[in-house]
């Protein structure tokens, strides 16, 4: 079993399989974007499959694509179909903007193993919507979420980091779990982005407040998943139902159990400390497991107990670590 310092059990690895984006969302990275790696600075997919093999032999259940965008990058169909054959691995997740969710992709992710998908839908006012993304089309995101239920990646659980003043009116994404079967999760926004943490966090008690008023509600349980949400409430005869996720004002440390490996081969032991373990030397010029699981071996045991208090210097943006 995959443990760390703290005896936490260790199930998930995020991959940031690309930097790169089709978006610009105002809470992910500054409008003039970040610098990108170049092609030979990104992991290559066979060096993706070692670091999971390794860590699969060990106890690790699940692992995440992210980006950046990760259906940004060619190929994740072969990457899926690869990490699918870890003996193992029972679960392949997926995060995205949906954007380029067609349907013959979804249906070819699906065929590869993967499970179901997370995506980020900031609003589902069209204006606000390309406001907040800086150009992104509504249309084509909601057209990638019907193309991953129509393929059945479910669950679906659409993520709405909430920034206050911009997209924090509960009612439409409440409207969007009446006519379907997604998990909408409000996030509380966390201070990795580009926009200002004191001008638009909203803490979810405040929020919560505004849920009531919609009520009364069910209590349910959340979907599938390892990850944090809690809360689960459902409008009576809704298809959906709706979760939170407190990053900030209950913070969730102590049962943290993930691991996020970087575009750029760093591990990342925790979202909130900038310090992280360089893969590449146990990956190249020739992947070489025997170090790699050493390497993985010190880096669990480096995993910090809990994120920094106080004022933080991460690093990197969210869409640099991956989300």
């Amino acid at each position: 079993m995959l443990r760390d310092g703290f005896d936490r059990r260790i199930e998930v690895l995020r991959i940031s399989v690309t930097d790169r984006c089709n978006l610009r969302c105002v809470y992910c990275m500054p409008e003039v974007g970040v610098p990108h790696l170049d092609h030979a600075g990104i992991l290559r997919y066979e060096e993706i499959i070692a670091v999971t093999r390794v860590l699969t032999r060990r106890g690790l259940q699940a692992v995440r694509l992210t980006g950046g965008e990760p259906l940004a990058r060619r190929g994740v169909s072969e990457l899926v179909r690869a990490l699918a054959g870890i003996e193992g691995l029972d679960d392949i997740a997926l995060t995205t903007n949906a954007t380029l969710l067609n349907p013959p992709l979804a249906d070819e992710l699906a065929a590869a193993g993967l499970r179901r998908v997370n995506v980020g839908l900031p609003s589902l006012d069209p204006d606000t919507y390309r406001t907040l993304t800086r150009g992104g089309d509504l249309a084509a995101a909601l057209a990638g979420i019907d193309a991953a239920l129509a393929a059945g990646l479910e669950p679906v659980k659409v993520n709405v980091v909430l920034l206050r003043g911009l997209n924090d009116d509960p009612a439409p994404f409440l409207d969007l779990t009446r006519r379907l079967p997604v998990e909408v999760r409000f996030i509380e926004y966390m201070p990795i982005g580009a926009a200002s943490s004191d001008r638009f966090l909203l803490p979810m008690v405040e929020f919560a407040r505004r849920l009531e008023v919609f009520g009364p509600f069910d209590e349910v349980a959340t979907l599938v998943g390892r990850g944090p949400s809690g809360g689960g409430m459902q409008l009576p005869g809704a298809q959906g139902r709706i979760a939170s996720i407190t990053a900030m004002s209950e913070h969730f440390c102590a049962r943290c159990n993930r691991l996020r490996l970087t575009a750029d081969g760093n591990l990342r032991l925790c979202l909130f400390d900038r310090n992280e373990i360089d893969l590449k030397p146990a990956l190249r010029p020739r992947i070489d497991e025997a170090r790699l699981d050493a390497m993985l071996t010190d880096a669990l045991a480096a995993k910090p107990e809990a994120m920094p208090e106080g004022p933080v210097e991460y690093g990197r943006r969210m869409s640099q670590i991956g989300g």
